[in-house]
C-alpha cells in the first residue's frame, strides 16, 4: 500500500470515529454499553489493564502498558496502578487525591505522565474507550449531567450508573436558550481526547508567581463581550480556556507543583475534595471527572 493509500485509509478511519446524535440517542448508547459513562480514573485504569496484566514468580502484577518505555519500576508501577488508579476507579476516597510523582532526575516521572497522555489519546479512539460529550461544550461535558438531580436516583436504579457533577454555566444557558429545557434534544457527539487540540488533556506550567494569572488555570472573562451580553456573569462572556476547563474528562499534568503559588494550589484542593472550582462570577463549576498528575 502506498503512502497516499495509507493516508486515505487513515482519513476514512478518523471519519468512522465520528458520531453525533441527540441525548435520547446517547441514552440508548449508554444502555448498550454503560462503560462509556465511566469516570476519568476508571478510564485510565481500564486503558492500562487493556494492554495486559501478567504475574511474576513472586505474585506481583506487571502492567504491559508501560513495557516499551519503563524498565525496573515494576513494583512502583504496581503500587501506582493498584493503590491509586484501581482504587479511584472503584470510587474510593483515594480519587480525591492528586497524584504527586516525586523522585530523582531521570526517574521516569515525566515518562509515566507522557505515556498516560498518549495512551488516553489512542484509547479514546478505540471502541472500548469511546466517550461522549455535549456538543459545543467548552469542557466536553458528560451528557448525563443534563439529567435533573430529582431524576438521577431513578436513572441509577435503571441503568446502574451513578451521576456526579452539574452542568457548566455554558451548557446550562444553551439548554435554556437553544433547547427550551428539552434535554432529550440536546446534541451529543463522540469526543476524541487530544493534548494538541486541548481536548481532555492539559498541561499547566507555573511561571513567575508574581506575573502568572490564575486565568491560565480557570479561564477568564472576555471583557470585549460585556457590552454585548451586559454582564460578567453571562457564560457567553467567559473564556472557558483554562487548563482545568480543557482537561475535564481526562488528565492534567501540573508541572513543578510544589513550586507553584498557593492561589493555584487552593483550586486543586477544592477540585479534588469537592469536585468543583470557582471561576469568575459563576457558581462553582463542576469538573469531577478529572485526574491530576
Amino acid at each position: 500500500m502506498s503512502f497516499l493509500e495509507r493516508l486515505n485509509a487513515f482519513r476514512a478511519q478518523e471519519e468512522g470515529l465520528r458520531w453525533e446524535g441527540t441525548f435520547a440517542d446517547y441514552v440508548e448508547v449508554v444502555r448498550k454499553d454503560p462503560g462509556v459513562a465511566k469516570t476519568a480514573h476508571a478510564r485510565i485504569y481500564d486503558m492500562i489493564a487493556a494492554a495486559g496484566i501478567d504475574t511474576d514468580s513472586e505474585g506481583k502484577r506487571i502492567y504491559r502498558f508501560f513495557d516499551k518505555e519503563l524498565f525496573g519500576l515494576e513494583e512502583t508501577l504496581e503500587r501506582l496502578v493498584e493503590e491509586y488508579f484501581h482504587a479511584a476507579a472503584r470510587r474510593l476516597d483515594v480519587r480525591k487525591r492528586i497524584l504527586l510523582l516525586m523522585g530523582p532526575v531521570s526517574g521516569g516521572k515525566s515518562t509515566i505522565v507522557t505515556m498516560l497522555k498518549h495512551g488516553l489519546e489512542a484509547y479514546s479512539r478505540s471502541e472500548r474507550g469511546a466517550l461522549y460529550g455535549i456538543k459545543g461544550c467548552p469542557m466536553h461535558e458528560e451528557p448525563l449531567h443534563l439529567i435533573p438531580n430529582e431524576l438521577r436516583s431513578d436513572f441509577e436504579r435503571e441503568f446502574g450508573i451513578k451521576i456526579e457533577g452539574n452542568l457548566c454555566p455554558s451548557c446550562r444557558l444553551k439548554l435554556e436558550t437553544d433547547y427550551a429545557g428539552n434535554i432529550e434534544n440536546v446534541r451529543v457527539e463522540r469526543i476524541l481526547l487530544s493534548e494538541d487540540q486541548r481536548v481532555g488533556i492539559g498541561t499547566f506550567s507555573p511561571s513567575d508567581p508574581k506575573s502568572q494569572d490564575i486565568a491560565d488555570l480557570t479561564g477568564s472573562i472576555d471583557f470585549s463581550t460585556i457590552t454585548e451580553f451586559g454582564s460578567e456573569s453571562d457564560p457567553r462572556a467567559y473564556r472557558f480556556d483554562g487548563e482545568l476547563n480543557k482537561a475535564n474528562r481526562g488528565l492534567m499534568e501540573f508541572q513543578e507543583m510544589l513550586k507553584s503559588d498557593e492561589k493555584f494550589l487552593w483550586h486543586l484542593l477544592s477540585l479534588t475534595q469537592e469536585g468543583n472550582f470557582k471561576a469568575g462570577r459563576f457558581a462553582l463549576i463542576s469538573a469531577d471527572e478529572w485526574v491530576a498528575a
